[in-house]
Parts: structure tokens; sequence; C-alpha cells
């Protein structure tokens, strides 16, 4: 017999095989001796978790992180710090060059110098007026004659019109001084301001991540676009937010204050807890969306507040699940219900009988609905998987323990390794090859 002969009746066999063991499968409540009738599934309404989720994907972004850039007219500088260094705020990081603005600084405080010693002058001539004023100096003297004894008035050496006058004088020198005074204060604080400036310290806790071993800012070609090389980045790499959109929809459940669980694909055996810390106002006008409805997006920003942040990176790719409401629930698969045009119902198994039940449903998910009023935990559920089912109907327990099914399948997998023994193919192959040998021979 040629190999293709016994090919097709191998299929034949298996097909009978097949037909056979399906038909056993499905009748072998009736083989047991099972009670005829309409076989179902049965389940009873349990409760469980019917909290609400949206489910968002996005990417991390640093919350803390200063960018320097070389401020070119400032001259040479000196970094301070190195890539690793961790860093407080105020950490000093880079120091420009402050030679000009040194020589500026002595030149204002030379002139300080100098207005605070005419203000000192002027001080002391105060007060020396004052003292003439108080004097003898303002005072008539008399002149006695020897011979007759006659006494002449004498003018004092200088009026008290005279010495306010000269006390006027000053005062408005020492006012004019004090006026250059503050000026030349208020130069210098904004001098040495502007030094300050020229000492860039670090505006976070954190570490430094990148110096540009140039030694100064690049530019770079970035998708047609320019992009400016930074001088330095320092960041604190423990503190990640989730940018991500959400639809118009889901907009009106999403509130700041949300509880958030966080995975990625990328990280497997990590996940984090986060909270929603903002929800746009306004639509984005990016055209990237991963959402499931249309319309417009809004950004949705999410701070990772739990879990293990050490290998995380900027633009990591993540799932963040916003619990939008929490609540513990009755529910009954998806599957149960039933709908006309006046209620929502499920239909109950009672005494071999299906009646129907309505109900009032609630929340739901992807697998399981709400079940508010109509149902018990005592009741059994009928699952109509077949959509013929009606209430009134005669319906029977489907008992899956009423048939060995590993039996069928063990017989199957016999039957069949007797339809393909290899040993009798590679018998009639080396037989085929033989003759084909000998026909060859013989011509």
């Amino acid at each position: 017999m040629s190999i293709v002969k016994k090919g097709i009746i191998a299929v034949v066999v298996l097909g009978s095989v097949i037909t056979f063991t399906t038909f056993g499968m499905s009748n072998a409540h009736q083989v047991s001796g099972e009670p005829e009738g309409n076989m179902v599934d049965l389940i009873s309404p349990m409760y469980e978790d019917m909290s609400t989720t949206v489910l968002v994907p996005g990417s991390l972004e640093l919350v803390d992180r200063q960018v320097i850039n070389e401020l070119a007219e400032n001259g040479g500088y000196e970094l301070l710090v190195e890539v690793g260094d961790v860093v407080e705020e105020g950490t000093p990081l880079i120091q420009y060059s402050t030679t000009e603005i040194d020589y500026e600084i002595q030149d204002i405080q030379l002139q300080i110098d100098r207005s605070n010693a005419s203000i000192s002058k002027y001080t002391s001539s105060e007060n020396e007026v004052t003292k003439r004023k108080n004097g003898p100096d303002v005072k008539p003297t008399f002149i006695t004659d020897d011979e007759t004894g006659e006494k002449t008035e004498v003018d004092p050496v200088v009026t008290v019109a005279e010495l306010d006058a000269e006390l006027a004088e000053l005062a408005e020198l020492k006012k004019e001084e004090n006026y250059t005074l503050t000026r030349l204060t208020n130069q210098l604080e904004g001098v040495k301001e502007q030094k300050e400036q020229l000492t860039v310290k670090s505006k976070i806790n954190g570490a430094v991540l990148k110096i540009n071993e140039q030694g100064e800012a690049q530019a770079e070609e970035i998708y047609g676009g320019t992009s400016t090389t930074a001088l330095m980045e320092v960041a604190d790499t423990s503190k990640f937010t989730i940018t991500g959109n959400i639809s118009e929809r889901q907009s009106l459940d999403v509130e700041v204050g949300h509880s958030v669980f966080v995975y990625s694909d990328t990280l497997t055996e990590s996940t984090w807890n986060g909270e929603v810390i903002d929800v746009s106002y306004f639509p984005t006008e990016s055209n990237d969306w991963y959402g499931d409805a249309s319309g417009s997006q809004y950004p949705v920003t999410i701070l990772v507040t739990e879990g293990d942040t050490e290998m995380l990176r900027p633009g990591y790719q993540v799932f963040a699940e916003i619990l939008t409401s929490e609540q513990l629930g009755l529910a009954i698969p998806m599957e149960a219900l039933k709908y006309d045009e006046f209620s929502t119902y499920v239909l109950v198994y009672e005494d071999g009988i299906a009646v129907k039940r309505e109900v009032e449903i609630g929340f739901s998910n992807d697998y399981s609905v709400e079940v508010i009023s109509g149902l018990t935990e005592e009741d059994q559920v009928i699952l109509d998987y077949t959509e013929m089912i009606d209430e009134g109907m005669e319906v029977v327990p489907f008992d899956y323990g009423d048939f060995e099914e590993d039996s069928f399948y063990e017989e199957d997998e016999s039957m069949v390794e007797d339809v393909f023994d290899d040993s009798e193919f590679e018998e009639e192959i080396e037989n085929e090859e033989e003759e084909s040998t000998d026909e060859g021979e013989d011509v």
C-alpha cells in the first residue's frame, strides 16, 4: 500500500475519532442517566470590588530639574562641581569671571568712602559752629577807660545770624553728600547682585547629572530645528511625574487627588503608587493619542508618591490606572444580564424552572456588573450562553463531574498514535525505495 493511500486512511480514521469523541462528550449526561432538560450553568452573586479606573499611557518626567546654559557675555567661568556630586539648594555650581565687576565695585567703594569722609567733616563743622553759637564769640564785650572809667561796648566776634547762615550752608552740603552716598550705596548693591548672579547656585536638592565636556554650550540639529546643549544639568532623581492625555469623557471622571496605580512594560517587576496633581482645563494641541475615544484630549499630570524610583528615567513609558471610584458591590457576570423593552432582568434557577427576575444595575467593569436590587447572595443565576433559555423552561444544572473528560482524551490519543505509527511509514518508504532501485537496475 502506498504512502498516499495510508495518509487518506489516517485522515478518515482521525475524523471519525474526533466526531465520536465530540458526540460522546455532548451526550455524556444522557449516558450517565441524568434527567433530560436544558443543561445550564449556575452562579451565585458575590460581593466584589466594583472600583472604576481610567487607564492612561504616559511618560515620566523629573519634578525638579535645573538646566544651566552658558552666558556668553560673561566671559570665562569655573566649574565648581563634577558629574555625580550630590548638591543642596544654594550650593555654588559655576563661577563666571568677575574681574571687571570687581574693579567696578572697588571704584564705587572708593567713592562711598569719600562721601562718608565729607559727611563726617560737615558734621564736625556743624558741631563747632553750634558750640560757638552757644559760646562767648556771639556775646558783646565792654572796654573801660582807665582815666574816666567809662565803659564802651565792643561788637562780638561773630553774630548769631552769621553762625546760623553757616549752619544752613553746612546742612545743605551735608544733604547733597548724603544723596550722593545713597546713590553710590544702591549702585554698589546692584553691582554686587550682578556679581552674585555670576555665581550660579543650585536651586534644588539633587545631583549633577550632566556637564558639557567641551566646556561650552553647543547648538545641535534635532528634527530639522536647533537645540542648545546645556552646560550643566542638575535634578532630583527621586521625584517623577507622569504626563498623559485623557478623553473628553474621562475628563469628567478624573479629579485632582485621585489615587493612581503605576506599572511598566520595561520594569515588569516593579510597581508604583501616585496621585493626580493636575487635570488641564484646556485641551492639548498634540496629535499623539492612545486613548479610547475621539475628540479633544486633556493633559493629566500624576505625581509618583510611593515605590522604588532608582531605576526610573525621564522618558520611560508607563501605564497609570487612575482610581476614579472605589466601592464594594454585589456583582454578577455581564453574560447573565438580559434585556427587553421594559426592563433589565436575569433568569434565576428555582426548583428546576428558569424564573425571570428584574434587577437594577449600577457600576460595571469589563467582566462584572453591580446589582443594586433584585438579587441576593443565595440566588442561583442562570448563565445562558446559548441565548435559548426563556422564563418558565425546565432547566438542569450542569454537573462537570458527571463524566471523565480525561478518558476521552486518553482514548483519542491512543487511537491517533495507532493511525500515525511512524514505524509502519518508515518501513513502507524503505520498501518503495528498494523497488525503485530494482527497477532502475533492470532497465
